[in-house]
């Protein structure tokens, strides 16, 4: 009989740990990220946030998030050849900071925007992207809330 109690009791602790492993992986503290440059050039999303939205539109991409801390990947851009484009970004940021940072594929970090509560700027910068992935993320720290828009035009 205790053999047979034993298999249920396994599972309903592993089921518990994962479960609990998954909440702290989602509410733990990703502020430290925000100023760390091989996290920022990484391919990896690691934040905790609430109502994450992030859109296709023709020719860009726009999203918004509320309490951001860490990195989220907005889009990548994959190269087979050095290509020219143009960006034109805004970023509004109602609570905390952020800021939208481009990632080359050798680990290299252009902050094209930075924002603290109660500011918005946009930008529009040329860029030459190398071969590989570039990718294009939004960092936050201290709960941001912000919404972003990109228009990307290659060839500029």
């Amino acid at each position: 009989m205790k053999l047979r109690m034993r298999g249920p009791l396994v599972t309903g602790l592993v089921l518990l740990l994962s479960i609990a492993g998954i909440l702290f992986l989602v509410t733990m503290d990703h502020d430290k990220l925000y100023d760390d440059p091989k996290a920022l050039a990484g391919s990896a999303n690691s934040y905790s946030a609430v109502m994450f939205v992030n859109r296709q539109t023709n020719g860009g991409y726009s999203g918004s998030v509320g309490k951001l801390s860490g990195i989220h990947e907005v889009f990548s851009l994959y190269k087979r050849e050095e290509t020219s484009v143009t960006l034109r970004c805004s970023l509004e940021v109602t609570v905390g900071k952020a800021k939208l940072v481009w990632a080359d594929p050798q680990g290299n970090v252009t902050t094209l925007l930075e924002g603290h509560a109660g500011e918005s700027d946009s930008v529009t910068v040329t860029l030459t992207l190398p071969e590989g992935a570039n990718r294009l993320k939004v960092a936050g720290a201290d709960k941001a809330a912000c919404a972003w828009e990109v228009e990307v035009k290659e060839g500029q």
